[in-house]
Formats: C-alpha cells, structure tokens, sequence
C-alpha cells in the first residue's frame, strides 16, 4: 500500500545530443538507446520519447507529467541537477524542501534526491547520481493527481535506467549453498540486531530448501510489554500474500473446467459491471487479478463502510469506480477487483450471489488450505480467538510508537477475504511455499493444483517497474538476475513478506506483528538470499536508510502538530456529516479531546501545521494514521469536511 513521495520518484539517466534508438521491450514498453552507448532508459507504454538539445523528455499519454533525463560533467551530484535544470528551463527558481543522500548502488560514487516547494498540486523532483565525472540526471515535474495515477510508469523509468558505465551482477546459472547451521546463525544474528532498529514487537521466519522445511523459528513477542513468546506456530494475519492463495484456488477451478482464465466475466456474472462499459464486456476472469485494467487502489471505501459491505457490496462498487488508466496500459492495484476475482471464482464453483463470502470460504478451505495441509490458516476469527497462540496487531502512531490493536480493527478486511484478511503461521505457510516451489504438489505428494495453470499465475500480465511485472497475485521479479516471485501483506497491524527462487528450490516467508514492517521483512529475505550465494551485506544500508526516512517523516509529523484544540473553532463540525462514498462520520469534544467516529473506529484528531503553514486535523493513532481533514465551508458557507487524497476528494456534509 504506496503512495509517491518527492524523494522516492527518482533515478537517473543521461543526455543525447545526437538522435535517439527507440526500440521495443515485452509488456508494451519502448526502451530509449543513447546513441553513444552510454545508457538505455525505459519508455512506458503510451508515453512519448522525444530527443531535445542536451537531453530527451519523456512525456506521458495526458502530456502532463515530464520527464527530463541528461548527463553532464560536473563535480558532485548536487551541481549536476542544478546545471540540469539550468538547461532544460532557465526559468527554474523552485526553492529545495529537502535533499537526501542514500546509499548508492555499486560503481556509484554519489546520489543525491531532491524535493521541491512546488505548492500541494504539483510534483517537482530531481535525482544525480556521480559516476567517473559524470552527474546522470532525471527530473521530473507534473501534476500530483496525475503522478499518483501513474506511479508504476514512473517507477518503470526509475528503476530501468541504465548507466553502461555500471556494471551489474547476475547470479544466474549459479548454484545456492545449502542452508547450514553456520548460515542460519549467522541470519538469526541479522534478525535479532534489525529487529529493535524496527521496533518490531514480534517475528516468525520459515526456510525452505529442496522441498523441506529446512527452518523455522519465532523471534520477540506476541505483544508489545507482555512476555509470551512468537514461535513458528503463532498465528498472524498475512493481508495481500493471500492474493497468492486466491489464483491458486481459481487455478483448481480451471484445472477442472468450472472457468477458464479467458472466459469473459459477464459470462460467469451477467450483472458484472465497470465504470465504462466496454472494458466491461474486455474483463476476463484472468484480469480480475492482473492489476491491468486501470481500476485503481480505493481502500477507503472499505476502511469506512467494512460494518455494512458484504462481497455481494465489493462486487457491485467497481460499477462506480473511475479507470486510471487504459486497459493493460500501466499496473493499478486494487483490492476490491481482487476480491471479486475470488467472488466470481466462488460463484463458478458452485456458490450462489447472495452468499458469495461463505462461498469463496468453502472452496479455499477444501481447494488450498486442506489439500496442502494448513491447519491453522484460516478466515475466522473465532478459531483465531480461541487459539493458544495468536499475536496481537500493532499499529504506528504519528509519533512513531507501536501500539498494540483490537483484533476488531483487522476484522474491517473482511468484506475483501480473497484480497487479504486470512490468518496463518510460519508452519503453514512454509508447506505453502513447498507446494508452490514444487509445481503443485504438496510436501506429502498430492497434486494440488496442475503445473500448467499455477505457470499461468506466475507469468507476467503488466509491469511493475523495469525489474518486476505482476502476474496472476504475484510479483514477478528477479534477484540479481535469478527469477524471483514474492507478495508482500498489510493489514492494520500485521505485515508478511513471501518469496522464493523458483530455479533455485528456495523459499522464505517472513511475518510480524507490526504495521507497515514492510522494510524489516524484505531486509530479512534479501540477507537470505546473500547468505546463500556468498553477496556481500549490500541491502541492508538501503534498509537502514528507508527506516531513517520513515522515522524522520513521522518525526516531521510530529513537529506540526499543535497541542489543545480551539473548541470555538471546531463547534461547527462537531456533530454527524455525511459523504457518499465513505458513508457518515460524527465529531466529538470531550475534555479537550477531539475523535472522529466512523462507526469501523473511533480516533483522535490533531491539529497540524505543515510546513507552508497550512492548517488541517490529522488522525493521531492507529488504525488509519494520519489521514487528514479539512474543516472548511462551501461556497454557501456551511460547514463541510473535506478528506482530500493524491487523487481522491471526499467531501462530508451536515446529515
């Protein structure tokens, strides 16, 4: 769950004075060649490439956001962005809002990430990275709407930049070593000095290796202050690495021929609909999970309204969902569309409409978690109550403290089950991941699913960046040239991370009680795979980096916000609003507390200034922190409440 920040937009790439090789790459892309060799840069599908005096633009399909890559002779990064912009508008007298310097890659002397003032509805960002004397620049400039409807496309330039200059590891055809205890201990002591930089309450982490469970061990706790221990068999939720388990069981459902991947989804649905009619009739049942269809992330229609949707609901809401982006053009995750992927399977297997959630249930319980043998994953949240050993959720405040959740806060994920609200533990899904590793077939040797069609869910549908395409539920990606495919979960207060070479026999699966611990579970599967092909420790400075740069964002936070609340001020929207999408919310003051209700969570607001001055009441704690409201009048002057998003506006009015 991503948005784009200033500093995370940029890579680099180069300049051409001479004219340009485009030519074509899998997924629709284009890739601009410098003519002199220096470097090769994507161009996403429907953006425009075009070789101006000194450097080439990049432009996308709207013509809004521009993209300008160059390189040029100067001493250190920073003086090469500022010629940079020098060149491509002399007009340029944004002022700097910050500047970073993260680690960089091998072979790179120098990065530095650059932020502009450029006001709340525009994106102005530049990256330089210093190689031999070379600065390679890419600045970029466009509306914030628009960059947050196209970050995948940005992140497709980004990340496939090409300094030729770089010279880039590959693994490929290389063996890895077996999983000893020398290698495990030296993995446990990473685990066990990343943990506290985290703050992460508790772990569980599962290895498996040539179709054994080679590993598993549980690390801290299952609450934050209270001493019982994580340990292989301690139940977490796994959020969106879920979305792997729902294409495996419609994966079974192809096998038998209750659907196919091509068949329309009216055909299954007749009432099926999207916004616009004609990818309507398009939609397959193998783009409801190929995150290609343009219907993007709206996670706060389900946040807002879980107490009253059903799965029929999620069904119905993309009927009202605008599309980002043409059909099969750029990645957009969504998990209602996910969700309806699971429904729509569930209906094919016998399931009836108006009972679609016990459906979807039914066919994963029989399909995929009893025919691999995982007893202890499961969708209920009895059975989890019940259990000995289930960890507690921890969710972040804006001043960067976990705290531990209500099991009721992560039971808001259940209208979307297919798309992430099971629960599971490092046992179960380590004999998960044996049956992925093994083509289908469980650790005891029962086909669980036909080769053919669990390949189907592995091949690329849309890129994700220059590296990664998302296939049918999962990240298809590679480590340093050997074939990767992982999916990382989210809830309120858990995170998972799943991954595995499929060539090498490997897999790991990393869970923990934190909210967005996303950096601390990748850090721990990438110092695996160094371990096993002898890399040296590389990842773990960008780890440290991007935990820096939360902690410093909720530290930024922290220092806007205001103690007290005027209870003059807020008097007027004190009460119960009203929004169509997002339902009602009511606004309290009790003892100098202001609280937003929502009915699915009561929080505290605060008051925030930000940097420019700009006044707003931010959510304070867990479980949607920081989200901000506006109290602000109409055009009539009543009072109104506005939620305004990167690419949504929600506005409450009086009920």
């Amino acid at each position: 769950m991503k948005c784009v920040t200033r500093i995370g937009l940029l890579l680099v790439l180069l300049v051409v004075a001479t004219p340009s090789t485009v030519h074509a790459q899998p997924g629709s892309n284009s890739v601009y060649d410098d003519p002199d060799g220096r470097f090769s840069v994507p161009v996403p599908t429907n953006w425009r490439a075009e070789s101006r005096s000194g450097y080439v633009a990049l432009t996308d399909p709207e013509g809004g956001i521009s993209v300008y890559a160059l390189a040029l002779v100067a001493e250190s990064a920073e003086q090469g962005i500022t010629a940079a912009w020098a060149l491509v508008d002399p007009s340029f007298s944004l002022t700097v809002e910050d500047i970073t310097r993260p680690p960089s890659e091998p072979g790179v002397e120098e990065t530095v990430d650059i932020g502009y003032d450029s006001g709340r509805e525009r994106f102005v960002a530049a990256n330089g990275r210093l190689v031999q004397g070379v600065v390679y620049v890419l600045l970029a400039d466009g509306p914030v709407a628009a960059v947050a409807r196209r970050a995948s496309q940005l992140q497709i330039i980004i990340s496939g930049f090409r300094i030729t200059a770089v010279e880039r590891v590959t693994l490929t055809g290389v063996a890895p070593k077996p999983v000893t205890a020398e290698l495990i201990a030296r993995l446990e002591a990473y685990i066990t000095e990343t943990m506290p930089r985290h703050d992460v309450p508790g772990a569980a982490v599962a290895i498996v290796q040539d179709g054994r469970v080679v590993y598993t061990r549980g690390f801290g706790v299952r609450e934050r202050h209270r001493p019982e221990p994580v340990t292989p068999d301690t139940m977490m939720m796994i959020g969106s690495t879920g979305k792997t388990m729902t294409t495996m069981m419609m994966a079974t459902l192809v096998d038998e021929g209750r659907l196919r991947w091509d068949q329309p989804v009216v055909e299954i649905l007749p009432a099926f609909a999207l916004s616009d009619p004609e990818t309507t009739r398009r939609v397959t049942v193998q783009n409801l999970v190929c995150a290609c269809t343009g219907v993007p992330r709206r996670d706060l229609e389900l946040l807002f309204n879980a107490n009253t949707l059903t799965a029929r609901d999620i069904v119905e809401s993309l009927a009202g969902f605008q599309v980002f982006t043409d059909f099969g053009e750029a990645f957009q995750y969504s998990n209602q569309m996910v969700g309806t992927g699971g429904y729509i399977a569930a209906l094919a297997g016998g399931a009836t409409y108006a009972d679609l959630y016990n459906g979807y249930l039914a066919q994963m319980q029989a399909r995929v978690f009893d025919a691999i043998g995982m007893p202890n994953t499961t969708f209920s949240f009895e059975q989890v109550r019940a259990a000995p050993d289930h960890a507690t959720p921890h969710g972040l405040t804006l001043g960067g403290d976990y705290i531990p959740l209500p099991l009721s806060d992560e039971e808001l994920l259940r209208p979307i089950a297919p798309a992430g609200a099971s629960w599971s533990n490092a046992r179960d899904m380590a004999r998960y991941l044996i049956t992925e590793l093994n083509r289908g077939v469980s650790q005891e040797g029962r086909r669980v699913v036909s080769e053919q069609n669990l390949g189907v869910t592995w091949t690329p549908q849309v890129p994700v960046s220059a590296e990664t395409s998302y296939g049918l539920g999962w990240f298809v990606d590679s480590y340093k040239g050997l074939r990767l495919l992982h999916h990382g979960g989210n809830t309120l207060g858990f995170t998972s991370d799943l991954a595995f070479l499929p060539d090498a026999g490997t897999g790991i699966v990393v869970l923990s009680n934190a909210q967005g611990s996303n950096v601390f579970n990748e850090a721990v599967r990438v110092r695996l795979f160094e371990l096993l092909y002898d890399q040296p420790m590389e990842h773990d400075a960008q780890a440290v980096f991007a935990q820096e740069s939360i902690r410093q964002s909720l530290q930024d936070a922290a220092a806007g916000l205001q103690d007290g609340i005027d209870s003059d001020a807020v008097a007027p929207y004190l009460g119960t609003f009203t929004n169509a999408e997002l339902g009602m919310i009511t606004l309290r003051l009790s003892k100098g507390r202001l609280t937003v209700d929502a009915g699915e969570f009561v929080s505290e607001l605060r008051v925030f200034v930000s940097r420019m001055g700009r006044t707003s009441y931010v959510i304070f704690d867990p479980p949607i922190t920081g989200l901000p409201f506006d109290l602000t009048t109409d055009a009539d002057g009543n009072p109104i409440i506005v939620l305004e998003t990167p690419t949504d506006t929600y506005t409450f009015r009086r009920s």
